[in-house]
C-alpha cells in the first residue's frame, strides 16, 4: 500500500468501463484504486479507508448489494467513519434496492467525465478540493 491514501475506490466488473472511471477521475486529479467485483472491494476496504467507492451493482461472485452490506457491517464493528458508496449501475436494479443496502446514491452509466464530477460534487466534494 503507498503511503499517500487513495481516496476513491472503483468497483467495476468490465475492464474497460472500471479503466474509463478510474481514468477520468484521474483528469479530476483525484487517485483512485480499483476492483473488480464486489468481493475484492471488500477486502481493500479491510486494508484501506476510503471517502469514496463507486459500486457497480451486477458483478460476478459478489454483487455491489452484498458487498455494500458487508462494507457497512465492517465498517461499523471498527468503528470506521462510513465511506460514501454510490451505485454505478446500467440499469437492471432499482435506486430503492441501493439504497436500502446502505448506498448514499445512484447513477446510471455511461458515466461520462461531467456526470462525474457532478457526482464528486454532491457526494464527496471535498475530493475536488484536494487538488
Amino acid at each position: 500500500m503507498a503511503d499517500e491514501s487513495v481516496p476513491v475506490l472503483v468497483v467495476e466488473d468490465n475492464v474497460h468501463l472500471r479503466h474509463a472511471l478510474v481514468m477520468q477521475l484521474h483528469a479530476l486529479g483525484i487517485k483512485a484504486d480499483s476492483a473488480a467485483n464486489g468481493a475484492e472491494a471488500v477486502r481493500r476496504v479491510h486494508d484501506a479507508e476510503y471517502d469514496l467507492i463507486l459500486m457497480d451493482v451486477q458483478m460476478p461472485i459478489m454483487g455491489g448489494l452484498e458487498a455494500t452490506a458487508a462494507i457497512r457491517s465492517f465498517e461499523e464493528s471498527e468503528d470506521r467513519k462510513p465511506a460514501s458508496i454510490v451505485a454505478v449501475s446500467g440499469g437492471g436494479s432499482t435506486k430503492e434496492k441501493c439504497l436500502k443496502a446502505g448506498m448514499n446514491g445512484y447513477y446510471e452509466k455511461p458515466m461520462l467525465l461531467e456526470g462525474l464530477r457532478n457526482l464528486v460534487e454532491n457526494s464527496t466534494p471535498a475530493l475536488l478540493q484536494k487538488k
